[in-house]
């Protein structure tokens, strides 16, 4: 792929992020968050999916990976991956946590504040769930594809998650620079 296709699908994750950093309304002395639009929200991961994948199609860049174990917020034993494209434009982390069962947690980071999470697992009968988040500042949406509607996670402790890339970074990420174990991207 070309650079001006990537350039294009840059500039049009910018756009879709800033669209969907326009659910920030002010009240009075404090800023209320509004549920950013459904429609919005899955623009804005088709956007970044494919910008991803065209970049990894490129191969014209490197990704740093870190790779650890550690804990969840609420101490749930895990093993990590984190992974940063050197120019800083890509940010992920996957983890592989036991609970009760495997799940896979994986965060992305959209910029401009915001983040995807996504949970997966299997369950006992080989049924298969992905669960999609948009976290936006200290809020947590689940993206209900069921109803098209961006849902507010009342108790986002029970989810065990972080809300922030910058708290992923902060637990996973710390040690990424350029010489770890580089891989084409």
């Amino acid at each position: 792929m070309n650079i001006k296709k990537l350039f294009a699908a840059a500039c049009m994750l910018i756009v879709m992020a800033a669209a969907l950093c326009g659910c920030y309304v002010p009240a009075s002395t404090q800023e209320t968050v509004l549920p950013p639009d459904y429609n919005e929200a899955v623009s804005l991961i088709t956007a970044y999916e494919d910008a991803y994948r065209a970049y990894v199609q490129a191969g014209e860049g490197e990704v740093s990976v870190v790779t650890a174990t550690g804990v969840t917020p609420l101490g749930a034993e895990c093993s990590s991956r984190y992974l940063c494209t050197t120019d800083g434009v890509y940010e992920s982390c996957s983890l592989t946590v036991t609970r009760d069962i495997e799940q896979h947690d994986e965060y992305f980071n959209l910029g401009n504040g915001l983040m995807m999470f996504v949970r997966s697992y299997m369950d006992d009968e080989g049924g298969v769930f992905i669960d999609k988040y948009i976290c936006a500042g200290e809020n947590v949406y689940y993206i209900n594809d069921e109803t098209q509607t961006m849902d507010p996670v009342e108790d986002i402790t029970s989810l065990d998650c972080f809300v922030t890339f910058d708290q992923v970074r902060r637990v996973y990420g710390e040690s990424v620079d350029t010489t770890d174990d580089q891989l084409p991207a």
